[in-house]
């Protein structure tokens, strides 16, 4: 008898008032990934509807801060900020109202995929692209991580931020999945958070964001 696989279907995607030649570039860009996301079509900018991923520029004309507000719009599945204004200090104000991610439009597609299958998969993810600095939010007294998490915390806080999967840190920490569940259990406590979605937050708050790249190895030490 032939064991049948059952093969895990793409990540349904679309854009939102995004304009004609953005949203043919975009189904472009992913074409060669196919297999991993469909790119619903959104024409007029109307956002498809039955989708996992709304991508939209949540933060396109903001400018200063804190009477910056994000814009809104009616969605289906998990919404995500893709914008060109991918500021730092910007990113905190994009979670604080609700969206799964905030990925730079400067993104090659194997990263851009990479993220949104991430995001699909319940894991924020916050990727400006490269040569962002860290992150310090305007709205929060700075703290450096090791007064409140010791070094392995403050290295598995930082790859959260950066929007690593648990296998993912695990692998680069060269530790058992086990224990790395032990070492996110305890920084929580500590940072006084109870989901990924605000250890990330926190992580962008208290400038953990970009302390970590996606190609480098940590050498995190206990």
């Amino acid at each position: 008898m032939t064991v049948m696989t059952r093969r895990r279907r793409p990540v349904r995607v679309t854009l939102a008032h995004e304009c004609e030649l953005v949203t043919v570039g975009f189904a472009g860009l992913l074409a060669p990934y196919a297999h991993r996301v469909q790119v619903l079509p959104s024409p007029g900018g109307v956002p498809a509807r039955d989708v996992d991923l709304t991508l939209h520029d949540t933060l396109a004309g903001v400018r200063d801060l804190p009477l910056a507000a994000v814009q809104s719009v009616a969605h289906d599945g998990r919404l995500v900020t893709w914008t060109w204004n991918a500021r730092p200090e910007l990113v905190e104000l994009a979670l604080g109202n609700g969206v799964s991610g905030v990925l730079s439009k400067a993104l090659p597609a194997a990263r851009l995929v990479a993220a949104l299958e991430s995001i699909h998969h319940g894991r924020p993810v916050v990727d400006l692209g490269a040569d962002q600095p860290p992150v310090t939010s305007p709205h929060s007294t700075p703290t450096s991580p090791l007064e409140t998490l010791t070094p392995r915390e403050a290295q598995v806080i930082a790859m959260i931020t950066a929007g690593f999967d648990n296998q993912t840190i695990a692998d680069r920490a060269s530790i058992s999945i086990n224990s790395l569940k032990s070492y996110i259990r305890s920084a929580y406590r500590k940072m006084g958070v109870a989901s990924r979605s605000q250890a990330v937050l926190w992580g962008v708050r208290h400038g953990y964001l970009g302390s970590i790249t996606r190609d480098e190895d940590p050498g995190m030490t206990a």
